[in-house]
């Protein structure tokens, strides 16, 4: 599972590391269960395509390396497209208004993973008058077309996430939806991709920072909600991820957020192709061969379940 990207610094030894987090016996047996997904995607009539390997390892890695719940992602993951319009329709990343959006804030993965291999999310409000007319759901587009080339080149065991409030527009804030939040949160990040959130740390929080965390809290478990904090200074952030996976920025030693914004719409423009071909990808009811599970969580019903991601 090499990788040849420049927004991921995937080493040597990590899939083994995250295989045996996984209690795999061996890399054969990985890839057997890679054989086994492939093998029935291609039994799928309704799918649109048997998907690469490469995703399917991250899909399963996602997964804990269980077969059948992988099967269920990979399921949600194609209808999810079809479904979920208010997200999945105009989400390409040649679209005018994703150039708006990168234009407007950083939101870029760091490149090096932490020394429990996790991936750290960085995001910060780059242009503020570029917010007053700001719509969230783009945030959301931009986080879903980051996570395909996270399945394409990353290797992963869950993430972190940093929120720099500094330059946030007090109003900004106010902008974000309940939908919004039940679409990130619940159908993308667990419903799809299954991934796991080691911890996410507010810095700079602006004054109404009270009321964020209250409509988090709505949405998300306890367990979950322990792992948010909010730092008064940066101490503890340096602590616990390190100032060299860090961006200049804030006084680590990583490229600045302008240049790994750059190698993000670098990344984006190399897998455009890719991006294309994601823009027809639909599942074909007709031919499915039983129910989709959990086929209502494509709509948003006013009353939330607590997400569990662990």
């Amino acid at each position: 599972m090499e990788s040849s990207s420049n927004l991921f610094e995937v080493r040597d030894d990590i899939l083994q590391l995250v295989l045996n987090e996984l209690n795999y016996s061996s890399i054969n047996s990985f890839h057997e269960d890679v054989r086994k997904i492939r093998e029935w995607m291609m039994k799928q009539p309704h799918l649109p395509e048997v998907m690469a390997d490469k995703k399917i390892e991250n899909f399963l890695i996602l997964n804990k390396g269980s077969v059948e719940r992988c099967k269920e992602k990979i399921e949600n993951y194609y209808s999810v497209r079809t479904y979920l319009t208010e997200i999945f329709e105009n989400i390409n990343p040649k679209l005018p208004y994703m150039d708006y959006t990168l234009k407007a804030m950083y939101l870029v993965p760091l490149p090096k993973l932490t020394k429990n291999m996790y991936r750290v999310f960085y995001h910060k409000i780059r242009d503020a008058p570029l917010t007053a007319n700001f719509d969230y759901n783009y945030a959301v587009r931009l986080v879903v077309n980051i996570q395909e080339l996270r399945l394409t080149e990353d290797v992963a065991y869950g993430d972190v996430f940093i929120i720099d409030g500094q330059n946030t527009p007090p109003s900004l804030v106010f902008k974000v939806k309940l939908t919004t939040l039940y679409n990130a949160l619940v159908v993308i990040y667990k419903k799809v991709f299954s991934n796991r959130m080691k911890a996410l740390y507010l810095i700079n929080a602006p004054s109404s920072v009270e009321w964020i965390l209250t409509v988090i809290k709505s949405v998300i478990k306890p367990k979950l909600f322990e792992r948010i904090h909010v730092c008064e200074n940066w101490n503890t952030v340096f602590e616990q991820i390190g100032e060299e996976i860090l961006p200049r920025d804030c006084g680590g030693k990583e490229k600045s957020l302008e240049e790994l914004q750059d190698t993000l719409r670098q990344e984006f423009n190399k897998h455009q192709e890719y991006f294309n071909q994601l823009d027809a990808l639909r599942v074909n009811e007709e031919l499915r061969p039983q129910r989709l599970k959990n086929s209502n969580m494509f709509g948003f019903s006013g009353n939330f379940k607590k997400l569990d991601i662990d």
